[in-house]
Order: C-alpha cells, then sequence, then structure tokens
C-alpha cells in the first residue's frame, strides 16, 4: 500500500474508532441519571457491594423523607429502609447499573438503617439519622 493510500485510510478510520468508544462510555461514575431536585437523601449503590457512604441525614419534613436510590454498580441490589430489623415502607429495587428510584417515606426523628437485602450483600447496611 503505498504512503498516500495508508494516510487517506488511516485518518477517517481512527475518527471512527474515536467515535466508537465514545459512544461506549468510560469513565465517571457510571450514572447518568438526574437526581429529583426534592430528594433529601441519595443513596448510591457502588462496585464492591456497598453503598457510598456508611452514614446518611435527614431532616423530616412534615414527617416525610424523600429517597432516591441509583445503582452505580455492575450488579443488582435492592434498597430498604429498616428500624432494628423491621422494614419501614416499600423498597425501590435497583436490578442493573443505571436503574434508580424514589419513595417518601414517613419517618419519625429517630435512627434508622439503609440496608441491601440480596443474599451476599450484608455489608451494605448504613445509618440514617432523621431529624
Amino acid at each position: 500500500m503505498n504512503r498516500t493510500l495508508h494516510r487517506t485510510l488511516t485518518a477517517p478510520l481512527l475518527a471512527l474508532g474515536l467515535v466508537a468508544l465514545g459512544a461506549c462510555g468510560g469513565g465517571g461514575d457510571g450514572s447518568t441519571n438526574t437526581v429529583p431536585p426534592d430528594a433529601d437523601v441519595v443513596v448510591r449503590a457502588v462496585d464492591g457491594i456497598a453503598w457510598n457512604a456508611d452514614s446518611y441525614t435527614a431532616t423530616a419534613v412534615d414527617g416525610k423523607v424523600k429517597i432516591y436510590a441509583v445503582n452505580d454498580s455492575g450488579i443488582a441490589h435492592d434498597m430498604y429502609i429498616e428500624q432494628g430489623d423491621t422494614p419501614v415502607g416499600d423498597f425501590i429495587d435497583l436490578p442493573k447499573r443505571g436503574s434508580d428510584g424514589a419513595l417518601v417515606y414517613e419517618l419519625a426523628p429517630g435512627e434508622y438503617r439503609i440496608v441491601c437485602k440480596i443474599a451476599g450483600h450484608a455489608n451494605m447496611d448504613s445509618a440514617l439519622t432523621v431529624a
């Protein structure tokens, strides 16, 4: 192949490859989800079978706390709020990377836990303090 033809083909192929890589994403936290502006708490499942924080705080407005959860990891999770070992309200299902959800919980001031109940995810147990 002569050098002119080689240069003529190389640039467009290189550009096409960069566009393809860009379409695959890469870097960042993997989340393109928009956090609701009225969310009181944002909980993220991250790689390593963990939440993004060991503890969270919220101030209940009229006894209600809006929790937004998103799965930034590559495996399925769920997010429960518990007081002691008792679930409070419904749970948020996070079956794959990018899945998310928000729920409003009626929570009196006190101590709660944010947990994932999938087998093997026992370390996903963070404190939630509600004022």
